[in-house]
């Protein structure tokens, strides 16, 4: 028996054969269902059975939907962009966008929180990119950010107002240092999504590089919801620096269960944790 997601992917790929690449909310359309439905749909087992991709926003023929590596072809146009330019030029004059890394569980949960005015702080997370793609386009709402990549994803959205954070341009972890802080101290943000390098039960939410640290916790003390980005080579990990304690986060949203140590410190520590269904 043909289910009815089932269908949808087979349709969605019949799709593909007269395209290069279909949105997410053109083909919602096609199929006259919402774009959560197929957002699901993607993220389904059933969908690694077909030859489809799914980044920032759009639906591609390629590898299995979940997974983890770099798209060659887009390496290989952002680095045709000028060595010469700055940074900031660089964002404003290339349409290029940079690599995307993929977790349709996590980007799927994480753009549904993003709700209508809301103000967003997204730091340099390596899935922020396609989480961003993934958020409706009639969705008005500020983004704001330190990291170059996210802000080429905010700014692509039609009804963002993406806003970069401005300072001195550290190329290795993709983020703009003010010494001031100055552009983010009048700033007052509905959420704020953090991408940690370790969580644990013990130790908390760390970080490998001190300044990245710095700029989340600023944003943290200025946010009314915080969102904890977790991956599951993460858990149960720790880096060098400390951004915060689980009490510190609202909310945990992870690609995978956590341990049964991490699970009962996110309850006491009153923490929401998402995290995909058992099948």
């Amino acid at each position: 028996m043909v289910t009815k997601q089932l269908e949808r992917l087979r349709r969605i790929e019949a799709c593909l054969k007269h395209s290069d690449k279909i949105h997410l909310k053109e083909i919602a359309r096609l199929l006259e269902v919402s774009e959560m439905t197929v957002r699901r749909d993607l993220s389904s087992n059933a969908a690694h059975s077909f030859p489809l991709e799914y980044y920032g926003g759009y639906i591609r023929r390629g590898n299995p939907i979940v997974h983890d590596e770099v798209t060659e072809d887009l390496e290989q146009m952002s680095s045709k962009v000028s060595s010469q330019a700055t940074p900031l030029q660089k964002a404003r004059n290339t349409t290029v966008f940079p690599p995307v890394k993929v977790n349709n569980y996590i980007s799927t949960i994480v753009s549904d929180f993003i709700e209508m005015n809301d103000v967003v702080y997204f730091d340099n997370g390596v899935l922020n990119a396609d989480i961003i793609g993934s958020i409706p386009d009639h969705v008005k709402f500020t983004g704001v950010t330190a990291s170059m990549n996210v802000f080429l994803a905010l700014k692509n959205k039609p009804n963002c107002k993406s806003i970069l954070q401005g300072g001195d341009y550290n190329a290795v972890h993709d983020i703009f240092v003010s010494t001031s802080n100055d552009v983010l101290t009048p700033m007052i943000f509905q959420k704020v999504f953090i991408s940690s390098a370790g969580v644990h039960d013990r130790f908390g939410v760390t970080t490998s590089d001190m300044l990245v640290a710095n700029i989340a916790n600023l944003v943290m003390e200025r946010s009314m919801k915080k969102y904890l980005i977790v991956e599951k080579k993460t858990i149960n990990q720790t880096a060098t620096y400390k951004i915060g304690n689980l009490l510190n986060f609202h909310y945990l949203i992870s690609d995978d269960a956590l341990p049964h140590k991490l699970e009962a410190a996110c309850n006491e520590a009153r923490l929401q944790v998402l995290t995909p269904p058992v099948d």
